[in-house]
């Protein structure tokens, strides 16, 4: 599976965000909001942390094999 074509389960993602939108505004002022709001980013990255991590692996290995086609070309026109 490729980052391209990652897709999270359709349900999570309203039912995820739904509920910590309803978690935040309703949050009563004893301190768990900053736990509601944490809540939503490891969701987050539950569902895009692999797609995002292979994207930046790709991206990362052809800037690197690029950058080495270029240091080789421009050796060989230096020679």
């Amino acid at each position: 599976m490729s980052a391209a074509s990652h897709t999270p389960p359709r349900l999570l993602i309203p039912a995820g965000f739904g509920f910590a939108y309803v978690t935040i505004r309703r949050v009563p002022e004893n301190g768990w909001g900053p736990a509601a709001v944490l809540g939503l980013l490891v969701l987050a990255l539950i569902l895009w942390g692999p797609a995002a991590l292979k994207w930046a692996c790709k991206n990362f290995a052809v800037r690197r094999a690029t950058k080495k086609k270029a240091e080789a070309e421009k050796k060989e026109s230096g020679k």
